[in-house]
């Protein structure tokens, strides 16, 4: 109970300390006591203010992101899904060209193979070399 009464004798003996040093008078003190305050009610009013304005724009993004995303993603599948169905026939056209090229070359004994992605290409070596 002595740390106490200590501690409110200290804080006494500063408050009172406090205004017979300080710099302004009592009034002048409180006035610019009470303006900070406001200004500081004001910040803080402004600020939940803000606060309130960013949480509505990032529901409103999340909500078009929400729309946006799914509707994009099945636009992309389906144009992949597209590209596939063109691009199928075309790859068997090559190869059946491929196949058609290799069947045109003069039999040799030694062949290379060059073969890029689903492609391949026999090739007679070249004995010059």
């Amino acid at each position: 109970m002595s740390f106490f009464k200590g501690l409110l004798f200290g804080a006494s003996i500063g408050t009172l300390g406090g205004l017979l040093l300080a710099p302004r008078k009592g009034e002048e003190t409180r006035e610019n006591l009470i303006t900070n305050t406001r200004e500081l009610v004001e910040l803080t009013d402004e600020l939940n203010d803000n606060l309130a304005d960013f949480r509505e724009s990032l529901a409103t993004l999340k909500g078009t992101f929400d729309t946006l995303v799914p509707a994009f993603t099945s636009g992309v599948e389906k144009d992949v899904e597209e590209f596939r169905f063109q691009a199928e026939p075309r790859i068997q056209q090559i190869q059946a060209q491929l196949d058609k090229i290799n069947q045109l070359l003069p039999e040799s004994e030694e062949k290379t193979v060059i073969k890029k992605g689903r492609f391949s290409l026999e090739r007679p070596v070249d004995e010059t070399k």
